[in-house]
Protein backbone atom coordinates (compact mmCIF):
# COMPACT_ATOMS: atom_id res chain seq x y z
CA UNK A 1 0.00 0.00 0.00
CA UNK A 2 1.48 3.13 -0.88
CA UNK A 3 1.79 6.12 1.79
CA UNK A 4 0.22 8.43 0.69
CA UNK A 5 -2.80 6.03 0.74
CA UNK A 6 -1.89 5.19 4.15
CA UNK A 7 -1.75 8.60 5.01
CA UNK A 8 -5.07 9.44 3.59
CA UNK A 9 -6.67 6.35 5.51
CA UNK A 10 -5.34 7.56 8.91
CA UNK A 11 -6.57 11.18 7.88
CA UNK A 12 -10.21 9.40 7.30
CA UNK A 13 -10.05 7.38 10.69
CA UNK A 14 -9.42 10.39 12.78
CA UNK A 15 -12.06 12.40 11.18
CA UNK A 16 -14.63 9.72 11.10
CA UNK A 17 -13.67 9.25 15.06
CA UNK A 18 -13.47 13.76 15.51
CA UNK A 19 -17.02 13.68 13.40
CA UNK A 20 -18.83 10.92 15.71
CA UNK A 21 -17.64 12.30 18.80
CA UNK A 22 -18.56 15.70 17.75
CA UNK A 23 -21.74 14.49 16.24
CA UNK A 24 -22.18 12.19 19.31
CA UNK A 25 -21.99 15.25 21.45
CA UNK A 26 -24.09 17.70 19.64
CA UNK A 27 -27.26 14.86 19.37
CA UNK A 28 -26.88 14.12 23.17
CA UNK A 29 -26.79 17.65 23.77
CA UNK A 30 -29.77 18.76 21.37
CA UNK A 31 -31.78 15.72 22.72
CA UNK A 32 -31.31 17.13 26.46
CA UNK A 33 -32.29 20.41 25.44
CA UNK A 34 -35.44 18.91 23.26
CA UNK A 35 -36.00 16.67 26.60
CA UNK A 36 -35.91 20.14 28.70
CA UNK A 37 -38.31 21.83 26.23
CA UNK A 38 -40.74 19.69 26.72
CA UNK A 39 -40.88 19.58 30.12
CA UNK A 40 -40.79 23.12 30.14
CA UNK A 41 -43.93 23.08 27.99
CA UNK A 42 -45.71 20.49 29.67
CA UNK A 43 -45.57 22.39 33.18
CA UNK A 44 -46.68 25.40 31.48
CA UNK A 45 -49.65 23.90 29.55
CA UNK A 46 -50.17 21.85 32.97
CA UNK A 47 -50.38 25.15 34.72
CA UNK A 48 -52.51 26.87 31.74
CA UNK A 49 -55.50 24.12 32.13
CA UNK A 50 -55.32 24.26 35.72
CA UNK A 51 -56.01 27.51 35.66
CA UNK A 52 -58.85 27.08 33.67
CA UNK A 53 -60.17 24.26 35.38
CA UNK A 54 -60.13 26.67 38.28
CA UNK A 55 -62.80 28.92 37.51
CA UNK A 56 -66.34 28.87 39.23
CA UNK A 57 -67.92 27.07 35.93
CA UNK A 58 -65.07 25.87 33.64
CA UNK A 59 -66.13 25.25 30.25
CA UNK A 60 -64.52 22.03 29.00
CA UNK A 61 -66.66 22.72 25.56
CA UNK A 62 -64.19 25.39 24.90
CA UNK A 63 -60.80 24.12 26.68
CA UNK A 64 -61.21 20.48 24.52
CA UNK A 65 -61.46 22.43 21.44
CA UNK A 66 -57.66 23.10 21.53
CA UNK A 67 -55.83 19.97 20.10
CA UNK A 68 -53.37 19.64 22.15
CA UNK A 69 -55.51 19.46 25.39
CA UNK A 70 -58.09 16.28 26.68
CA UNK A 71 -60.35 16.66 29.72
CA UNK A 72 -62.83 14.48 31.26
CA UNK A 73 -64.50 14.82 34.42
CA UNK A 74 -64.56 11.48 36.16
CA UNK A 75 -68.34 12.09 37.96
CA UNK A 76 -67.72 8.43 39.66
CA UNK A 77 -64.27 8.39 41.07
CA UNK A 78 -63.88 10.31 44.56
CA UNK A 79 -60.44 11.31 44.17
CA UNK A 80 -57.49 10.98 41.27
CA UNK A 81 -56.12 7.83 40.75
CA UNK A 82 -53.48 8.31 37.96
CA UNK A 83 -50.60 10.83 39.73
CA UNK A 84 -49.21 11.11 36.06
CA UNK A 85 -47.42 8.99 33.29
CA UNK A 86 -45.98 9.92 29.79
CA UNK A 87 -46.19 7.90 26.29
CA UNK A 88 -45.84 8.41 22.76
CA UNK A 89 -48.44 7.88 20.23
CA UNK A 90 -49.05 8.62 16.32
CA UNK A 91 -51.78 10.95 15.86
CA UNK A 92 -53.07 12.36 12.65
CA UNK A 93 -52.55 16.04 12.31
CA UNK A 94 -54.93 18.58 10.60
CA UNK A 95 -52.69 20.66 9.72
CA UNK A 96 -49.83 18.87 7.89
CA UNK A 97 -52.53 16.29 7.17
CA UNK A 98 -50.09 13.48 8.17
CA UNK A 99 -49.88 11.18 11.22
CA UNK A 100 -47.32 12.29 13.03
CA UNK A 101 -45.63 11.07 16.52
CA UNK A 102 -46.91 13.14 19.59
CA UNK A 103 -45.76 12.23 23.49
CA UNK A 104 -49.19 12.57 25.68
CA UNK A 105 -48.72 13.16 29.72
CA UNK A 106 -52.11 12.01 31.37
CA UNK A 107 -52.47 12.62 34.97
CA UNK A 108 -55.80 13.51 37.43
CA UNK A 109 -56.41 16.29 39.56
CA UNK A 110 -59.07 16.72 41.77
CA UNK A 111 -60.39 20.94 41.84
CA UNK A 112 -63.35 22.29 43.46
CA UNK A 113 -64.24 18.66 44.46
CA UNK A 114 -64.55 17.42 41.25
CA UNK A 115 -61.79 15.05 39.56
CA UNK A 116 -60.51 15.52 35.66
CA UNK A 117 -58.43 13.47 33.78
CA UNK A 118 -56.63 15.57 31.91
CA UNK A 119 -53.99 14.52 28.41
CA UNK A 120 -51.49 16.95 27.27
CA UNK A 121 -50.62 16.47 23.70
CA UNK A 122 -46.89 17.70 22.32
CA UNK A 123 -45.98 17.17 18.90
CA UNK A 124 -42.72 15.87 18.06
CA UNK A 125 -42.23 16.01 14.70
CA UNK A 126 -40.27 19.04 14.89
CA UNK A 127 -37.90 17.64 17.21
CA UNK A 128 -37.71 14.36 15.40
CA UNK A 129 -36.58 16.19 12.35
CA UNK A 130 -34.06 18.14 13.98
CA UNK A 131 -32.54 14.74 15.05
CA UNK A 132 -32.26 13.40 11.59
CA UNK A 133 -30.87 17.15 10.51
CA UNK A 134 -28.31 16.55 13.20
CA UNK A 135 -27.23 12.94 12.12
CA UNK A 136 -27.25 13.58 7.69
CA UNK A 137 -25.24 17.03 8.79
CA UNK A 138 -22.77 14.74 10.25
CA UNK A 139 -22.85 12.07 7.52
CA UNK A 140 -22.78 14.61 4.92
CA UNK A 141 -19.68 16.23 6.49
CA UNK A 142 -17.90 13.40 7.04
CA UNK A 143 -18.87 12.42 2.87
CA UNK A 144 -17.85 16.09 1.80
CA UNK A 145 -14.49 15.51 3.75
CA UNK A 146 -13.43 12.37 2.17
CA UNK A 147 -14.39 13.73 -1.49
CA UNK A 148 -11.85 16.40 -0.43
CA UNK A 149 -9.21 13.59 0.45
CA UNK A 150 -9.52 11.67 -1.99
CA UNK A 151 -9.29 14.82 -4.27
CA UNK A 152 -6.02 16.18 -2.43
CA UNK A 153 -4.63 12.24 -2.69
CA UNK A 154 -4.99 12.12 -6.42
CA UNK A 155 -3.53 15.83 -6.48
CA UNK A 156 -0.81 14.88 -4.09
CA UNK A 157 0.23 11.88 -5.80
CA UNK A 158 0.50 13.48 -9.37
CA UNK A 159 2.20 16.44 -8.59
CA UNK A 160 3.83 16.54 -4.62
CA UNK A 161 4.85 13.19 -5.40
CA UNK A 162 5.94 13.48 -9.10
CA UNK A 163 9.67 13.91 -7.98
CA UNK A 164 9.95 10.82 -5.67
CA UNK A 165 8.49 8.72 -8.60
CA UNK A 166 10.95 10.03 -10.78
CA UNK A 167 13.23 9.04 -8.56
CA UNK A 168 11.88 5.52 -7.70
CA UNK A 169 12.28 5.39 -11.75
CA UNK A 170 15.53 6.25 -12.80
CA UNK A 171 17.15 3.61 -9.77
CA UNK A 172 14.89 1.20 -10.89
CA UNK A 173 16.51 1.35 -14.59
CA UNK A 174 19.88 2.42 -13.23
CA UNK A 175 22.95 0.17 -13.86
CA UNK A 176 26.35 0.63 -13.14
CA UNK A 177 27.38 -1.31 -16.06
CA UNK A 178 25.92 0.98 -18.48
CA UNK A 179 28.55 3.73 -17.35
CA UNK A 180 25.43 6.28 -17.43
CA UNK A 181 24.72 9.07 -14.86
CA UNK A 182 21.43 9.13 -12.94
CA UNK A 183 19.52 11.88 -13.84
CA UNK A 184 17.48 12.92 -10.78
CA UNK A 185 14.72 15.74 -11.42
CA UNK A 186 15.24 18.98 -9.10
CA UNK A 187 12.47 19.80 -6.80
CA UNK A 188 11.47 22.15 -4.43
CA UNK A 189 11.08 19.91 -1.63
CA UNK A 190 13.01 19.96 1.02
CA UNK A 191 12.95 15.86 2.01
CA UNK A 192 13.25 14.97 -1.90
CA UNK A 193 16.19 17.03 -2.56
CA UNK A 194 18.01 15.13 0.64
CA UNK A 195 16.73 12.04 -0.75
CA UNK A 196 18.13 13.08 -3.95
CA UNK A 197 21.31 14.20 -2.63
CA UNK A 198 21.88 11.01 -0.49
CA UNK A 199 21.18 9.04 -3.21
CA UNK A 200 23.49 10.86 -5.83
CA UNK A 201 26.57 10.52 -3.04
CA UNK A 202 25.44 6.71 -3.21
CA UNK A 203 25.75 6.29 -6.84
CA UNK A 204 28.88 8.38 -6.87
CA UNK A 205 30.44 5.98 -4.68
CA UNK A 206 29.25 3.09 -5.80
CA UNK A 207 30.56 3.54 -9.14
CA UNK A 208 33.89 4.45 -7.78
CA UNK A 209 34.36 1.12 -5.95
CA UNK A 210 33.02 -0.29 -8.55
CA UNK A 211 35.70 1.20 -11.13
CA UNK A 212 38.78 0.22 -8.16
CA UNK A 213 37.02 -3.21 -8.25
CA UNK A 214 36.82 -3.91 -11.71
CA UNK A 215 40.23 -2.46 -12.52
CA UNK A 216 41.91 -4.46 -9.68
CA UNK A 217 40.30 -7.80 -11.21
CA UNK A 218 41.33 -6.68 -14.61
CA UNK A 219 44.62 -6.21 -13.64
CA UNK A 220 45.08 -9.42 -11.49
CA UNK A 221 43.54 -11.66 -14.11
CA UNK A 222 46.07 -9.94 -16.59
CA UNK A 223 49.04 -9.75 -14.21
CA UNK A 224 48.60 -13.25 -13.50
CA UNK A 225 48.73 -14.96 -16.61
CA UNK A 226 52.20 -13.66 -17.86
CA UNK A 227 53.91 -15.56 -15.05
CA UNK A 228 51.70 -18.43 -15.33
CA UNK A 229 52.98 -18.99 -18.99
CA UNK A 230 56.93 -18.37 -17.95
CA UNK A 231 55.82 -20.96 -15.59
CA UNK A 232 54.80 -23.30 -17.64
CA UNK A 233 57.01 -22.93 -20.75
CA UNK A 234 59.71 -23.63 -18.32
CA UNK A 235 57.96 -26.74 -17.07
CA UNK A 236 57.61 -28.11 -20.18
CA UNK A 237 61.30 -27.58 -21.21
CA UNK A 238 62.28 -29.28 -18.16
CA UNK A 239 59.79 -32.55 -18.87
CA UNK A 240 60.72 -32.61 -22.39
CA UNK A 241 64.71 -33.03 -21.13
CA UNK A 242 64.03 -36.66 -20.47
CA UNK A 243 67.14 -35.62 -17.90
CA UNK A 244 65.34 -35.86 -14.82
CA UNK A 245 64.78 -38.96 -12.83
CA UNK A 246 61.03 -40.14 -12.01
CA UNK A 247 60.41 -39.27 -8.60
CA UNK A 248 61.19 -35.33 -9.94
CA UNK A 249 59.82 -35.69 -13.28
CA UNK A 250 56.85 -36.36 -11.12
CA UNK A 251 56.87 -33.61 -8.58
CA UNK A 252 56.97 -31.67 -11.89
CA UNK A 253 54.32 -32.78 -13.62
CA UNK A 254 52.06 -31.88 -10.44
CA UNK A 255 53.34 -28.74 -10.45
CA UNK A 256 52.60 -28.41 -14.19
CA UNK A 257 49.27 -29.67 -14.33
CA UNK A 258 48.73 -27.10 -11.40
CA UNK A 259 49.78 -23.97 -13.16
CA UNK A 260 47.43 -25.34 -16.30
CA UNK A 261 44.65 -25.57 -13.87
CA UNK A 262 45.33 -22.34 -11.91
CA UNK A 263 45.66 -20.84 -15.72
CA UNK A 264 41.89 -21.85 -17.07
CA UNK A 265 40.72 -20.75 -13.53
CA UNK A 266 41.99 -17.23 -13.71
CA UNK A 267 40.82 -17.35 -17.22
CA UNK A 268 37.42 -18.53 -16.30
CA UNK A 269 36.60 -16.06 -13.52
CA UNK A 270 37.61 -13.14 -15.57
CA UNK A 271 35.05 -14.29 -17.88
CA UNK A 272 32.33 -14.56 -15.13
CA UNK A 273 33.76 -11.32 -13.91
CA UNK A 274 32.87 -9.89 -17.86
CA UNK A 275 29.70 -11.50 -18.41
CA UNK A 276 28.73 -10.03 -14.76
CA UNK A 277 29.36 -6.65 -16.22
CA UNK A 278 27.54 -6.71 -19.04
CA UNK A 279 30.68 -6.11 -21.55
CA UNK A 280 29.03 -8.25 -24.12
CA UNK A 281 26.47 -5.81 -25.69
CA UNK A 282 27.03 -6.84 -29.53
CA UNK A 283 23.76 -8.23 -29.85
CA UNK A 284 22.47 -9.97 -32.85
CA UNK A 285 19.89 -12.30 -34.82
CA UNK A 286 22.19 -15.61 -34.73
CA UNK A 287 21.14 -18.42 -36.81
CA UNK A 288 21.27 -21.64 -34.86
CA UNK A 289 21.79 -24.40 -37.06
CA UNK A 290 24.68 -22.59 -38.87
CA UNK A 291 25.97 -21.72 -35.36
CA UNK A 292 25.57 -25.42 -33.98
CA UNK A 293 26.98 -27.31 -36.65
CA UNK A 294 30.38 -25.04 -36.72
CA UNK A 295 30.50 -26.03 -33.03
CA UNK A 296 30.15 -29.56 -33.19
CA UNK A 297 32.69 -29.71 -36.12
CA UNK A 298 36.02 -27.95 -33.45
CA UNK A 299 34.79 -31.20 -30.80
CA UNK A 300 34.67 -33.71 -33.76
CA UNK A 301 37.75 -35.47 -33.31
CA UNK A 302 37.58 -35.23 -29.20
CA UNK A 303 33.65 -37.24 -30.24
CA UNK A 304 35.66 -39.92 -32.51
CA UNK A 305 38.71 -40.02 -29.86
CA UNK A 306 35.61 -41.17 -27.50
CA UNK A 307 33.86 -43.22 -30.03
CA UNK A 308 30.59 -40.88 -28.95
CA UNK A 309 27.56 -40.95 -31.76
CA UNK A 310 26.35 -36.88 -32.67
CA UNK A 311 22.70 -37.07 -33.58
CA UNK A 312 21.29 -33.93 -34.97
CA UNK A 313 17.81 -32.47 -35.69
CA UNK A 314 18.40 -28.76 -36.08
CA UNK A 315 15.33 -26.83 -37.61
CA UNK A 316 17.09 -24.01 -39.84
CA UNK A 317 14.57 -21.13 -39.39
CA UNK A 318 15.36 -21.05 -35.22
CA UNK A 319 17.05 -17.63 -34.30
CA UNK A 320 18.49 -16.21 -30.83
CA UNK A 321 18.69 -12.82 -30.17
CA UNK A 322 22.47 -12.71 -28.39
CA UNK A 323 25.77 -11.78 -28.73
CA UNK A 324 27.79 -13.92 -30.89
CA UNK A 325 30.73 -14.54 -28.28
CA UNK A 326 28.26 -15.25 -25.45
CA UNK A 327 26.54 -17.97 -27.26
CA UNK A 328 29.61 -19.32 -28.20
CA UNK A 329 30.41 -19.75 -24.81
CA UNK A 330 27.44 -21.28 -23.92
CA UNK A 331 27.00 -23.74 -26.75
CA UNK A 332 30.69 -24.44 -26.29
CA UNK A 333 30.17 -25.36 -22.57
CA UNK A 334 27.22 -27.25 -22.92
CA UNK A 335 28.74 -29.37 -25.76
CA UNK A 336 31.88 -29.82 -23.76
CA UNK A 337 29.87 -31.09 -20.73
CA UNK A 338 28.41 -33.92 -22.61
CA UNK A 339 31.30 -35.19 -23.95
CA UNK A 340 32.92 -35.06 -20.28
CA UNK A 341 30.35 -37.05 -19.02
CA UNK A 342 29.62 -39.12 -21.53
CA UNK A 343 30.60 -42.85 -21.78
CA UNK A 344 32.68 -44.33 -24.27
CA UNK A 345 30.61 -45.61 -26.89
CA UNK A 346 28.15 -43.27 -25.77
CA UNK A 347 25.54 -40.62 -27.74
CA UNK A 348 24.74 -36.83 -28.10
CA UNK A 349 21.69 -35.61 -29.65
CA UNK A 350 21.13 -32.19 -30.14
CA UNK A 351 17.55 -30.86 -31.29
CA UNK A 352 16.95 -26.97 -32.05
CA UNK A 353 13.35 -25.95 -32.46
CA UNK A 354 11.96 -22.79 -32.90
CA UNK A 355 12.07 -21.73 -29.46
CA UNK A 356 14.17 -24.67 -28.30
CA UNK A 357 17.41 -26.55 -27.74
CA UNK A 358 17.91 -29.78 -26.22
CA UNK A 359 21.26 -31.51 -25.91
CA UNK A 360 20.96 -35.10 -24.36
CA UNK A 361 23.94 -36.86 -23.14
CA UNK A 362 24.44 -40.63 -22.07
CA UNK A 363 25.85 -40.89 -18.27
CA UNK A 364 26.15 -41.89 -14.73
CA UNK A 365 23.45 -39.66 -12.69
CA UNK A 366 24.62 -37.29 -10.55
CA UNK A 367 26.13 -37.63 -6.88
CA UNK A 368 24.23 -34.61 -5.62
CA UNK A 369 20.53 -32.59 -6.03
CA UNK A 370 19.86 -31.70 -9.43
CA UNK A 371 19.34 -27.98 -9.04
CA UNK A 372 22.81 -27.65 -7.87
CA UNK A 373 24.46 -28.49 -11.23
CA UNK A 374 24.90 -25.05 -11.97
CA UNK A 375 26.27 -23.67 -8.99
CA UNK A 376 29.72 -22.56 -8.83
CA UNK A 377 33.15 -25.18 -8.04
CA UNK A 378 29.46 -28.03 -8.43
CA UNK A 379 31.16 -31.39 -9.69
CA UNK A 380 30.43 -35.08 -10.04
CA UNK A 381 32.60 -36.82 -7.69
CA UNK A 382 33.72 -38.86 -10.83
CA UNK A 383 35.56 -36.13 -12.24
CA UNK A 384 38.09 -34.12 -9.69
CA UNK A 385 40.23 -32.15 -12.17
CA UNK A 386 37.12 -30.68 -13.42
CA UNK A 387 36.73 -26.75 -12.59
CA UNK A 388 32.80 -26.77 -11.78
CA UNK A 389 32.74 -23.61 -13.74
CA UNK A 390 31.02 -24.30 -16.80
CA UNK A 391 27.67 -24.50 -16.11
CA UNK A 392 27.59 -21.91 -14.04
CA UNK A 393 29.07 -19.55 -16.81
CA UNK A 394 26.15 -21.45 -19.13
CA UNK A 395 23.70 -20.32 -16.07
CA UNK A 396 24.72 -16.90 -15.97
CA UNK A 397 24.67 -15.92 -19.48
CA UNK A 398 21.14 -17.58 -19.85
CA UNK A 399 20.02 -15.14 -16.65
CA UNK A 400 21.39 -12.21 -18.51
CA UNK A 401 20.07 -12.33 -21.66
CA UNK A 402 16.33 -14.00 -20.72
CA UNK A 403 16.66 -17.46 -21.11
CA UNK A 404 15.86 -20.08 -19.26
CA UNK A 405 18.03 -23.50 -18.73
CA UNK A 406 16.94 -26.69 -16.73
CA UNK A 407 18.30 -30.33 -16.57
CA UNK A 408 16.70 -33.31 -16.09
CA UNK A 409 18.28 -36.60 -15.60
CA UNK A 410 16.12 -39.78 -17.28
CA UNK A 411 17.13 -43.07 -18.72
CA UNK A 412 20.38 -42.91 -18.39
CA UNK A 413 20.36 -39.20 -20.24
CA UNK A 414 21.23 -35.94 -19.06
CA UNK A 415 18.89 -33.59 -20.74
CA UNK A 416 19.47 -29.80 -20.99
CA UNK A 417 16.77 -27.57 -22.14
CA UNK A 418 17.27 -23.98 -23.17
CA UNK A 419 13.97 -22.57 -23.89
CA UNK A 420 14.38 -18.73 -25.69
Amino acid sequence: MKLITKTTLLYLLIIALVISGTGYMLYATASNFMQEQIRQNFRYREHRVLTLLSEPVPDLALINSYNSLKIERLPKVKAPVIAGFDREVYLFNDMSGQTELYRVRTFDRAIRGKVYRISIFIAMQDYVLLQKFIIQAAVYLFLALLVVLLLLNYLSSHFLWLPFRHTLEQIRHYSVNKNQPIALQPTSTQEFEELNGLIDQMVTRIEYDYRNIKEFTDNISHEVQTPLAVMRAKLEMLLKSGNIPEQEYQALNAIYQSTTRLSKLSKTLALMSRINNQEFKNKEHIQLKAFVENILFNFKELAELKNVKIITDLDKEATLFIDGYLLDVLLSNLFKNALTHNYKSGEISIQVLPHQLTIANTGSPLTFDSHQIFDRFRKNADKPNSLGLGLAIVKKICDINGLEITHHYQNDRHFFQLTF
